[in-house]
Parts: structure tokens; C-alpha cells; sequence
């Protein structure tokens, strides 16, 4: 993004590998970006789901701040679509209505994602969907079978 960027990093004791997202915080305060950073945190925090990347960790040092994420080896969407040209309809099929049930989750929790692109879907190695990227996500309530900004 604008002040950060992702990383592939293994933990040391265990051997796992994880996708590391690291963002200055001056850039952040600069470009007023902090409401989106929060936001994108408090939606992976409370996210439990197989439709959403996992938040395993957050820290933060005098320059940067942290989260440590599910590394998804199937990388995201648009670069598979780059590099397929055209999906295969029953491929199309599977995408879409695991997307559908993706945004149905974020909806379940009380947040619209408002950044849905093929580069903020994460494939794992299950060829399975997950969303990323929630900073530019907003609460919603439900009211009257609508959703609503809060």
C-alpha cells in the first residue's frame, strides 16, 4: 500500500511462514490513514472464519506497526487471472459463490469490506478464497433488511 508493505517471513522456532504486513506510522499519520489501519485490525481480530485472512499476531516498534498473517499460497485472484487469461466456467462458479459466501461473512460480523477486487482475494492451497485488505472497511448495522453505515 501507500506506507507499507507484506512480507514472507518463516518463525524461527517452528518453521511456519507467515505473511508479514508492516506500515509506518508517520505515513500513516501523514496521509490520515489511522481510522483505515484500525479498522482493517478490528475486522481481522474478531474474524473467525475460513473466508477471511487469519490475524495471527500485531506489534508494533517506534517506527512501524505489525500484523502477522496466514501466509495463502495460491496468491490472489487477479494474478491468476493474469496469468489464466479466462477461467474455465466451473472454476468461475466455485470463485463466485465462495465469494459470496466471503462477503456474506463480513456482512455476519457487522462490517462491509468497500475494496472488493480480484488482488484483495487470497487463494490457499485448497484453491479456496479468503478476503484481505479491510481498510477501507465500515461497521453496518441492519435495519429493516438494509444495511446501514454506523
Amino acid at each position: 500500500g501507500a506506507f507499507g508493505e507484506v512480507r514472507l517471513v518463516r518463525q524461527k522456532t517452528s518453521g511456519e511462514v507467515y505473511a508479514l504486513k508492516s506500515m509506518v506510522k508517520e505515513a500513516m499519520v501523514r496521509k490520515n490513514q489511522v481510522g483505515h489501519v484500525r479498522a482493517e485490525r478490528d475486522v481481522l481480530a474478531i474474524a473467525d472464519n475460513p473466508w477471511i485472512v487469519k490475524l495471527q499476531n500485531t506489534f508494533q516498534d517506534d517506527l512501524n506497526l505489525y500484523m502477522v498473517m496466514e501466509f495463502l499460497p495460491g496468491g490472489d485472484l487477479m494474478t491468476l487471472l493474469i496469468k489464466e487469461d479466462t477461467f474455465p466456467e466451473e472454476s468461475t462458479r466455485l470463485y463466485m459463490a465462495e465469494m459470496v459466501m466471503a462477503v456474506k461473512s463480513i456482512h455476519d460480523l457487522g462490517y462491509i469490506h468497500r475494496d472488493l477486487k480480484p488482488s484483495n482475494v487470497l487463494i490457499n492451497s485448497a484453491v479456496e478464497v479468503k478476503l484481505c485488505d479491510f481498510g477501507l472497511a465500515r461497521t453496518i448495522r441492519l435495519v429493516k433488511g438494509f444495511y446501514h453505515f454506523v
